[in-house]
């Protein structure tokens, strides 16, 4: 019990440390989400077919429940390896880097842009259809996916600044104990694509066969 409360007081006392990071992040990752959505405007006729016929590939793959060529197991790997290594693992190497660390502002903000592309797009061309259409197949997955992007880039940033002020020396602070706290954030951030991945596979799909009866 003890050992708990000594845990939460530390996660209570880093979160406000780094705050005014996290805001930013925040922020950021909705002007990305803004963009986003206003980029769906500026497709030309063929893209938009494009992606009409793409998407609805996706949406008929999603409600086919018993399709045999649909490997679920292999799709959550793939899912997990890329989100993994190419979201969480790429910040915190960039992080490590310290020169790296404005890279992690780009990637935040792109993972905003895409979200808020394909939310942006399927209400655009499908109006309320689209809207439901996002809530069940985008929105799921990325509860979880937005919070894990949004940790790990944190963690990065914050070991990236710390390493830069001790290097410099305007700073004593423990490195290695930064090094370790931006190490279990990612961690954690990786966890929470992992689970992203399978709820995209395995529960996503339910929620779109739920909604097929509002669809017309």
């Amino acid at each position: 019990m003890f050992a708990a409360g000594a845990l939460s007081e530390l996660v209570k006392g880093y979160f406000y440390r780094h705050l005014p990071l996290y805001i930013a992040l925040i922020i950021l990752f909705s002007m990305g989400v803004g963009f986003g959505a206003l980029a769906t405007q500026k497709l030309s006729p063929p893209q938009r077919a494009d992606l009409v016929s793409y998407l609805s590939n996706i949406y008929s793959s999603l409600t086919q429940e018993d399709n045999p060529v649909i490997n679920r197991g292999q799709i959550v790997r793939q899912g997990m390896m890329d989100n993994i290594v190419k979201t969480t693992g790429l910040m915190w190497v960039l992080g490590l880097t310290v020169i790296g660390a404005p890279a992690i502002l780009g990637v935040v903000f792109l993972r905003g842009f895409v979200l808020g592309f394909t939310v942006g797009f399927l209400v655009q061309e499908m109006v309320f259809n689209g809207f439901i259409l996002s809530t069940s197949s985008v929105l799921p997955h990325n509860l979880l996916v937005v919070p894990a992007v949004l940790l790990g880039a944190g963690g990065a940033l914050s070991f990236a600044a710390s390493a830069f002020k001790t290097l410099i020396g305007i700073s004593k602070e423990n490195i290695y104990g930064q090094f370790a706290t931006t190490t279990l954030l990612a961690l954690c951030s990786c966890g929470l694509l992992g689970l992203a991945a399978f709820v995209e596979t395995y529960i996503t799909p339910i929620f779109v066969q739920l909604t097929r009866g509002f669809l017309v």
